[in-house]
C-alpha cells in the first residue's frame, strides 16, 4: 500500500517536477518505471527518448532502431538528439526517411569500412529521405582505416540538405559529385559553423555548399595531402561570408601550394582568427624580405587579431635510433632535436611583431605550429612583449578555436 501511495503522490506532481526527479534515474531504471503502468509510460517516454544512442553490433543498432520506430511511431516526436556510431548505408537512409518534428542534432561517427549498397537501391532510398525541419546540428564522419574519403553521389546530397542547420561537420567524405546540383540546392542560410575535415571536393561542389552560408562565422578546412584546386580560389568561394566570417582555420599540411600566388583576404573585415601555412597565404615570394610589406598589405585580413602559423615545422621528422637506423617519427623521451625556424619564417614573424602598428594594428597573438622539435626563438620574445604581441609555441596536441565573445574583447 505504501508503494502505491508514493506512486500516486508522484503522479500528482507537476510534469516538470516529475521529469526533474526522473532525470536522477539511469535509463535502465527509467525503462523499468515506464513498464509499470500506462501513466508512467506517458511520463517517462518524452524523457527517455529525448536523446537516443545507437550502437552497432547490438539490438540497438540503426536497423534495430528503424524497426523499433515502425512498432512505436509515436516515439518519433520525443526525439531531439540522435547519436550513431555507425553508418549503415541502408538503415541510415531508412531512418532519414522518417520525419522527426523535434530533432535538433544528429551526430554520426563511423569507424572502419562501410557496408556496400547497390546504386539502384541507394537512389530508391534517397528519394524517400526527408529534410528534418528543426535540425540545427549535423556531424557526418566516416573514418576508414586507410583515411581515404568515401565517395558520395549527387543524389546523396539530400542527406545534408536541412534548411535550419547552424553547425555542420563533414569528415572523410568526397562530395565532388555535388557540383552537378542546382546552384541553390542547399539552403542553409543560418549556418554559423562549418568543419570540413579531410574531405575531397571540386571547386564547383564547394561553391554549392558555401553559397548560401552568408552568416558563416567559423570555418575549418583540413587537408593532409595536396589541395583539390588552387589555394587562390578559396577567398573567392568564401565571398558570401566576407562580412560574417570571424574564424578561419586552414589546417593544410602539404608543403607545396598549387598556384604559389597566395590568397587575398583583404576583403574580410571581421576575420579575427586565421590559422594557415604562410606559404599558402603569401606564396613563396615571402622569402624576399623586401616583399613582405606589400604581401601583408595585399593578403592579410586587415583586422586580424590571432595568427596561427600552421606547418612551419614538420609534424614528424626523420629520427635516428640508438642503432643508427633513421625512421620518420618522434624523438625518444628526453631527447630534443635542435631545429630552428627557417629564415623566411623567422623574418616573417619578426616583421609582423616589429611592424605590427603599421601593417596589422589589431594583432595580439602570433602562434607557431609544431614546436615539439624546435628551439624557441628566444630573441623574439622581448620584441613581442615590447610591441604588445603574445608570441607562443604550439604542439601538435594543442587545439585553438577561440570563443567569439573572447575575440571581440581582444
Amino acid at each position: 500500500m505504501a508503494s502505491n501511495k508514493s506512486g500516486g503522490d508522484l503522479f500528482r506532481l507537476p510534469l516538470e517536477i516529475q521529469w526533474w526527479i526522473l532525470r536522477y534515474l539511469s535509463p535502465e531504471c527509467q525503462a523499468s518505471f515506464l513498464r509499470t503502468c500506462q501513466q508512467a509510460r506517458e511520463i517517462v517516454e518524452p524523457l527517455l527518448y529525448r536523446k537516443v544512442f545507437i550502437k552497432t553490433g547490438t539490438y540497438n543498432d540503426t536497423a534495430g532502431f528503424v524497426d523499433f520506430l515502425l512498432r512505436r511511431p509515436h516515439v518519433v516526436g520525443y526525439i531531439h538528439f540522435l547519436v550513431l556510431d555507425e553508418f549503415h548505408p541502408v538503415a541510415y537512409r531508412q531512418l532519414m526517411s522518417v520525419l522527426f518534428p523535434n530533432l535538433e542534432s544528429i551526430i554520426m561517427q563511423h569507424d572502419g569500412e562501410c557496408l556496400k549498397i547497390e546504386d539502384k537501391e541507394r537512389r530508391s532510398l534517397n528519394q524517400l529521405v526527408k529534410e528534418q525541419p528543426n535540425l540545427t546540428n549535423l556531424t557526418f564522419s566516416i573514418e576508414r582505416e586507410s583515411w581515404a574519403a568515401v565517395t558520395f553521389a549527387e543524389d546523396d546530397a539530400i542527406l545534408f540538405r536541412h534548411k535550419k542547420l547552424r553547425r555542420m561537420r563533414i569528415s572523410y567524405i568526397d562530395f565532388s559529385a555535388f557540383e552537378q546540383l542546382d546552384a541553390d540546392y542547399f539552403q542553409h542560410s543560418e549556418l554559423r559553423v562549418l568543419f570540413l575535415e579531410l574531405c575531397w571536393y571540386s571547386e564547383e561542389a564547394m561553391s554549392r555548399l558555401m553559397s548560401p552560408a552568408a552568416k558563416l562565422q567559423n570555418l575549418l578546412i583540413g587537408h593532409n595531402d595536396q589541395l583539390p584546386f588552387s589555394e587562390k580560389q578559396y577567398p573567392v568561394l568564401l565571398a558570401s561570408a566576407r562580412e560574417s566570417l570571424r574564424i578561419l582555420d586552414l589546417t593544410w599540411r602539404w608543403k607545396i601550394p598549387l598556384a604559389d600566388e597566395g590568397m587575398d583576404f583583404t576583403q574580410f573585415p571581421n576575420l579575427h582568427f586565421l590559422r594557415v601555412p604562410p606559404v599558402y597565404l603569401l606564396g613563396s615570394a615571402y622569402c624576399d624580405d623586401e616583399a613582405l610589406p606589400e604581401l601583408i598589405r595585399t593578403k592579410f585580413p586587415p583586422n586580424l587579431k590571432m595568427l596561427l602559423l600552421e606547418n612551419i615545422v614538420p609534424r614528424s621528422v626523420r629520427v635516428m635510433n640508438e642503432r643508427g637506423v633513421v625512421f620518420p617519427g618522434y624523438p625518444p623521451p628526453g631527447y630534443t632535436l635542435e631545429l630552428t625556424l627557417m629564415p623566411r619564417d623567422y623574418q616573417l614573424i619578426r616583421f609582423l611583431i616589429t611592424e605590427k602598428h603599421k601593417v596589422l594594428p589589431r594583432l595580439k597573438y602570433v602562434l607557431m605550429y609544431y614546436m615539439e622539435f624546435m628551439q624557441d626563438p628566444a630573441d623574439l620574445y622581448p620584441l613581442a612583449k615590447e610591441n604588445g604581441v603574445t608570441l607562443g609555441p604550439l604542439l601538435a596536441t594543442d587545439y585553438v578555436n577561440p570563443l567569439l565573445d573572447w575575440l571581440d574583447e581582444l
